[in-house]
């Protein structure tokens, strides 16, 4: 059996929803999936690269601490919160949501739109997709105007959002297929509620990170040491 820690960046979530998004995610994949909170004094969501950075820190600390018990870890932030440092740190296969599900979009669409939370994390979106090299294969980045911590998982509101939304990046953008580019959004798991209404394919990160995670522990694949050379956290007192 394969056992992952699902590891949030910042100070995560209340034990109930904690405990919810664990609920999914092991039903999601057949892995055994734990859902970590990082930092108790890291920020409670992330919509801003100020909140990136300050999430950094308590995340590999937290990376560090719990390595041992888990065969792969998957960043609980569709912002792919620290991986590269992640990957130097742990030795342990890391799975970011956003370059993976990235990666899956483009192999099943020519061109592919993303939708992300608030109008002021398009240019963060913008950026991963710059340093993924998929700029051009990105049909555009929408809005569905929803803050992280306000999106209720059991309305029906966020998931009509998502398919008005999508539904222009289909018409006017020239989308083949989707995906909420956000964690939050995909635990709302309104997937085939979404699904159902548009023509294209429409992606759950969850789902793609987490299966991912899994196959490459299942197969002994983790991340080259040439492309992401270890570091000893001892070198670092504040990582000991």
């Amino acid at each position: 059996m394969v056992d992952i820690a699902y590891l949030v960046p910042g100070s995560g979530f209340t034990e109930d929803e904690r405990a919810r998004r664990e609920r999914v995610a092991n039903d999601l994949t057949s892995a055994t999936v734990t859902v970590v909170n990082a930092d108790p004094d890291g920020p409670s969501s992330i919509e801003s690269t100020v909140d990136d950075a300050l999430s950094v820190p308590g995340t590999l600390r937290r990376a560090r601490a719990i390595e041992a018990e888990y065969d792969a870890i998957v960043v609980g932030c569709f912002g792919d919160t620290g991986l590269r440092p992640l990957r130097e740190l742990v030795s342990v296969p890391v799975v970011g949501p956003a370059e993976a599900t990235v990666h899956t979009a483009a192999q099943v669409a020519d061109r592919f739109g993303w939708l992300t939370v608030l109008d002021r994390t398009i240019p963060m979106c913008r950026e991963q997709l710059h340093a993924l090299g998929f700029t051009e294969r990105c049909a555009g980045v929408r809005s569905v105007d929803a803050p992280v911590e306000d999106i209720d998982h059991e309305s029906t509101a966020l998931a009509e959002r998502m398919v008005a939304t999508g539904s222009r990046a289909v018409r006017e953008d020239g989308a083949d297929a989707l995906f909420p580019g956000c964690m939050s959004l995909s635990f709302a798991q309104q997937h085939e509620f979404v699904a159902e209404r548009l023509d294209v394919p429409f992606l759950d990160p969850a789902t793609i990170a987490l299966e991912q995670a899994a196959t490459w522990a299942r197969h002994g694949i983790t991340q080259s040491d040439r492309s992401y050379p270890p570091v000893e956290a001892c070198d670092h007192d504040e990582l000991r």
